[in-house]
C-alpha cells in the first residue's frame, strides 16, 4: 500500500506489473525498436496510470491538458424501473459535475473500443467483469461506484456504506422489522453485501410488483421506487428513504477523482457514504 508520503517510481511500476524495469522504461518511452508484445505494454500503462506514475510531467500539466469530461458507463438493462434510475443517476450526475466545470458523456455496454475523449470514466454499478473489461482497453482514471470490486488496491471505488444504513433504518423502525426493496444489482458482489448486511430483501422488477408492500415497513434505497411509494398517506412514517446517490456520496467521487486525475497517492481507494 502507497501513502502520501511515498513517490511513486518507476521501480513500483515494475514490481506491480511484474516486468523489469528496463521494459517499463521501453513502454513508458514508447520505444518501438524493441519487441515488447501487446498484453505486456498495456499492462504497464495501465500500472502506471492507476498509481499515478508520471514521468517528466507534474500534476499541473496533466490538469492544464484536461478535456473537462468525464464519461459514464452502465449496464445495458430492459426494466423500465432500472433505465428510469439510470436516468435520474445521469441527470444528477449532470448538473453536479456541470458546476464542478466537467461535463459528462454517457456510453453504452455496446461501446467497447477504446475511449480517449474524457479524463476519467465511472461505471456504475456494472459487474466486474464489465469493469475489468473497460479497464483493460482504457488507460485512464476509471472508478467504480456502487459497484464493488473485490481485491481491488488500485482503483477508486465508492459503495454506500450499507452497515451505517442499517443502523439508521433500525432506528427509524425503532427496532421494529422491516423490509428492504430494492431494484437488482447488476453488480453481483454488491448484491451479496446487501443481503449479508439486511435480513429481508424484496427485489423489484415492475412498479405491480409495489403493490404488495404499499403497507409495510419499508427502507428504500432507489429513487424510481421512492417516487412510486411516496404518495401514500403514511409515506413518512413507514418509509425510511436513504438515497443511493446524493451531494455527499458525488462530492467523495469527485475528490477521488481529482486524486486520481492528479496523480495524487492515496491510501483509502474503498469509500463508503
Amino acid at each position: 500500500m502507497f501513502t502520501l508520503s511515498h513517490r511513486i517510481t518507476i521501480k513500483d511500476v515494475a514490481r506491480e506489473a511484474g516486468v523489469s524495469v528496463a521494459t517499463v522504461s521501453y513502454v513508458i518511452n514508447n520505444r518501438t525498436d524493441l519487441r515488447i508484445s501487446d498484453a505486456t505494454r498495456k499492462k504497464v500503462l495501465q500500472i502506471s496510470n492507476l498509481l499515478g506514475y508520471t514521468p517528466n510531467q507534474s500534476a499541473q500539466a496533466l490538469a492544464t491538458s484536461r478535456k473537462r469530461m468525464v464519461a459514464l458507463y452502465v449496464s445495458p438493462e430492459t426494466s423500465v424501473l432500472k433505465l428510469a434510475e439510470q436516468m435520474y443517476l445521469m441527470n444528477f450526475l449532470s448538473s453536479f459535475f456541470h458546476e464542478k466545470n466537467y461535463g459528462l458523456t454517457y456510453l453504452s455496454r455496446s461501446f467497447t473500443e477504446r475511449y480517449d475523449q474524457a479524463d476519467a470514466i465511472l461505471c456504475c454499478d456494472t459487474p466486474s467483469e464489465y469493469f475489468f473489461e473497460i479497464g483493460d482497453r482504457n488507460f485512464i482514471p476509471l472508478l467504480a461506484l456502487d459497484c464493488m470490486i473485490l481485491g481491488n488496491g488500485l482503483f477508486f471505488q465508492i459503495n454506500s456504506d450499507y452497515s451505517r444504513i442499517a443502523r439508521e433504518a433500525a432506528a427509524f423502525f425503532n427496532g421494529d422489522s422491516y423490509k428492504l426493496i430494492s431494484l437488482t444489482p447488476s453488480n453481483h458482489e454488491r448484491k451479496a453485501l446487501i443481503e449479508q448486511t439486511f435480513p429481508d430483501v424484496v427485489y423489484i422488477d415492475t412498479p405491480e410488483q409495489l403493490v404488495a408492500y404499499r403497507k409495510d415497513r419499508l427502507l428504500v434505497l432507489d429513487h424510481s421506487l421512492y417516487t412510486l411509494l411516496a404518495d401514500a398517506d403514511d409515506a413518512a412514517q413507514r418509509i425510511c428513504y436513504h438515497p443511493l446517490i446524493s451531494t455527499e456520496k458525488a462530492e467523495a467521487l469527485y475528490t477521488c477523482m481529482e486524486y486520481a486525475l492528479s496523480r495524487t497517492p492515496d491510501t483509502q481507494h474503498d469509500v463508503r457514504i
